[in-house]
């Protein structure tokens, strides 16, 4: 029963009042006592992400996505469930894998995984791959991957900065991909890993990230990162845009590409 806190607007104080007494008749004093401090709850939360998002905006504080936190939180999180525990169905992942990774993803070819965690897509990567390698700022994300993947001979894990690939060598990669990575990731740092993809992307190679799209205005700790921001600091650098989608169809039903409006990019380095 969960509400949108803004359409609470539309009804007059008076109107609530008489309204509350119908609330009660029906539902009783304990359903009642729990939905009004739900009520109350949820505005002064919603107010108070209001302000953070003012202040953030205001006077370009991180919020929940400077480098520190991220690796603060990875290396913190429980990785048990591999990152499971943002699909919200199977149906949903089946359509990300189809449509999505394997769409556009090349076969063959060396890859580039930003932000492995606890490998949800690393599997189905490196059998399309010739061999991978995954750059994740959480050390524990590095070691879980590790452990699963590093038996099939054609997949290495290290811990990034956050914001660089030091280390890759220049021309090296011929595909990129990032899920669920990039939303975390304030403009700043961005536009730094985009630097690096000019410089570790072999001509023809193919980038495919997940990313928001609205600064951060819709809540889940998304970044600072809007969807238009994101393609421009792409052209920018001279890439191409393939693609950039907040929804797809696979098997006739129509999924969201993730929460909060998120968008998934797929951008080539010209050949």
């Amino acid at each position: 029963m969960k509400d949108i806190v803004d359409n609470r607007r539309h009804i007059s104080l008076g109107k609530k009042l008489s309204l509350a007494w119908l609330i009660v008749k029906e539902n009783g004093i304990i359903w009642c006592a729990a939905f009004a401090t739900y009520y109350l709850a949820s505005a002064v939360g919603a107010r108070a992400f209001k302000l953070m998002d003012h202040i953030r905006r205001r006077d370009g504080v991180p919020g929940m996505n400077s480098r520190a936190l991220n690796k603060a939180i990875w290396e913190a999180w429980d990785w048990q469930a591999g990152g499971e525990e943002w699909t919200p169905n199977e149906a949903w992942k089946t359509g990300i894998i189809e449509h999505v990774l394997r769409g556009y993803m090349p076969q063959g070819g060396q890859v580039l995984e930003i932000g492995p965690g606890g490998g949800r897509w690393t599997g189905e990567l490196i059998q399309r791959a010739d061999g991978l390698l995954g750059v994740d700022i959480s050390a524990s994300c590095v070691e879980v991957c590790a452990e699963k993947f590093g038996s099939t001979g054609k997949a290495k894990f290290v811990v990034g900065s956050g914001n660089d690939l030091s280390g890759v060598p220049d021309r090296s990669m011929d595909a990129l991909w990032s899920f669920d990575v990039f939303v975390h990731i304030n403009q700043a740092e961005v536009e730094r890993y985009a630097d690096e993809f000019r410089r570790v992307f072999k001509p023809g190679a193919v980038g495919i990230i997940h990313h928001g799209s609205v600064g951060g205005g819709l809540g889940g700790w998304r970044s600072n990162l809007t969807h238009e921001a994101m393609l421009d600091l792409l052209k920018k650098r001279g890439f191409e845009i393939v693609a950039s989608f907040k929804e797809f169809t696979h098997a006739g039903v129509t999924h969201q590409t993730g929460l909060y409006e998120d968008v998934v990019t797929v951008f080539r380095q010209p050949a």
